[in-house]
């Protein structure tokens, strides 16, 4: 996941820097998708703000809630996924989207933000945290259908948010491609070594025991 996440955002910023074809389809999508939202039905509006929320505000108030349960039942693994994942995603959407510095859509409409959108901050939070909840929910499904169940309802909400992003014009395209692909990067890193330092720290109070 890692080095899948790291080739792929790797190919996203040189093509950004290089000004290469996927531009176009950018400019193009920026355009298009919402001078449509304008012109849908009234509902829209709040469908979207839905999807911006759930991956901003309501992420940070179902991680904190989830850190709390965590603490209160001692579940120190997955309390160190969620604080480290969280807190490493927004650090690295701050320091990359500074450096990349690009300038959003002029297109926006509904909610205006004017801080810089290469990669997309939402689409690296939410594979990061809803990754993460599927990730730590399969295993505990009773069936292969709840499963799929878990799994679906991840990559939907995953997939969602990113939509209502470009089709009202906060971001381009690649912008959150590439942040899902460091969502990819980061989480495959994170949660694998946090896995791996408990194991072997788990390992070693078992042969001393």
């Amino acid at each position: 996941m890692f080095v899948l996440g790291g080739l792929a955002f790797g190919a996203l910023a040189y093509n950004l820097r290089a000004g290469g074809p996927l531009i176009a389809w950018d400019k193009a999508l920026a355009t298009t998708l919402p001078a449509m939202a304008l012109k849908g039905p009234a509902y829209l509006k709040g469908l979207m703000a839905v999807g911006f929320y759930v991956g901003y505000r309501v992420l940070i108030g179902f991680g904190v809630l989830l850190g709390l349960f965590f603490i209160i039942k001692r579940c120190w693994q997955e309390l160190a996924m969620v604080t480290i994942g969280l807190i490493g995603s927004t650090l690295i959407f701050l320091s990359l989207s500074n450096f990349f510095d690009r300038v959003r859509p002029p297109t926006q409409i509904w909610i205006i933000e004017d801080i810089p959108g290469f990669p997309s901050g939402h689409a690296i939070a939410v594979v990061t945290f809803y990754g993460l909840l599927a990730y730590l929910l399969v295993p505990k499904m009773p069936s292969t259908f709840w499963k799929a169940v878990v799994v679906a309802a991840a990559l939907f909400l995953i997939g969602f948010i990113g939509f209502c992003r470009i089709f009202t014009g906060g971001h381009y395209l690649t912008d959150v491609l590439a942040g899902y692909a460091l969502g990819i990067a980061w989480s495959g890193a994170v949660y694998t070594l946090i896995e791996l330092f408990c194991q072997r720290r788990r390992r070693k109070k078992e042969s001393v025991s």
